[in-house]
């Protein structure tokens, strides 16, 4: 009979914890890991040319480039100058602008709201500070975040290496384009931007650029801009929504 009972009593307890289970929330799903801007963006699957649909590119005449030579076919604005610095960013005003005409860098974010942004500003400085290049560079983001929102994400081009030739010859150089790669490095995690190393992309195994893809030993051949465009479109970073 006791045996019996006890039987009895375990069985309940068992269905109560059961109905008090059921009863409890279940605890909310962990957050996601934060992004780790100290590295670059690494590799993944390789988008279509959407991805750059409603972005803003803002850079030298290595974007004017990829604007003429990469084969995207995406609803892009460019704003690029030949020559184009980060010193100089903020106060050029022949951008084209979204809506016609020319202006600012400001006036041209002011018309028209993106999805993302891309930059790739520093081979027309090489020789600059790596403190003076990141001020001016963060003088661009401040631009960008005024007028576009502080969660815009914003991608970072690193600089492209040059061919032994060039760097035997001009201060285009390994020395300086390290230099300025380090800096791009340290800015995109002060500023929590999203870093993609193109040196890597066309680097030798001496840190080179193969003078077969180089028209001048720093711009690319035409077909090579196609092999930009594919390793950006691999290397993105997925948005929470």
């Amino acid at each position: 009979m006791a045996r019996a009972f006890f039987s009895i009593l375990t069985a309940s307890a068992t269905a109560l914890s059961l109905v008090l289970g059921a009863c409890q929330t279940p605890p909310p799903p962990a957050p996601p890991p934060a992004y780790d801007y100290t590295q670059p963006v690494p590799e993944g699957d390789l988008l279509g040319d959407d991805w750059f649909d409603n972005t803003a590119i803002i850079g030298h005449s290595l974007m004017e480039g990829f604007e003429g030579f990469s084969g995207v076919n995406a609803d892009i604005h460019y704003f690029t100058a030949t020559g184009l610095s980060a010193a100089g960013t903020t106060g050029y005003s022949k951008f084209k602008l979204p809506n016609g005409g020319q202006g600012t860098l400001k006036k041209g974010l002011e018309q028209q709201q993106f999805d993302k942004v891309y930059i790739m500003l520093g081979t027309n400085e090489i020789t600059t500070s790596k403190d003076r290049y990141k001020s001016n560079m963060t003088a661009i983001l401040d631009v960008i975040r005024e007028t576009q929102g502080d969660d815009i994400p914003i991608y970072i081009l690193n600089a492209t290496p040059t061919t032994k030739k060039k760097s035997d010859s001009t201060p285009f150089n390994l020395k300086n384009i390290t230099k300025l790669n380090e800096a791009i490095a340290e800015l995109c995690e002060e500023q929590e931007c999203y870093l993609v190393d193109l040196y890597s992309c066309f680097a030798d195994e001496n840190g080179y650029l193969p003078a077969k893809n180089s028209t001048d030993g720093v711009h690319l051949v035409a077909s090579q801009y196609k092999v930009m465009a594919n390793y950006i479109l691999s290397h993105t970073v997925e948005e929470p929504e």
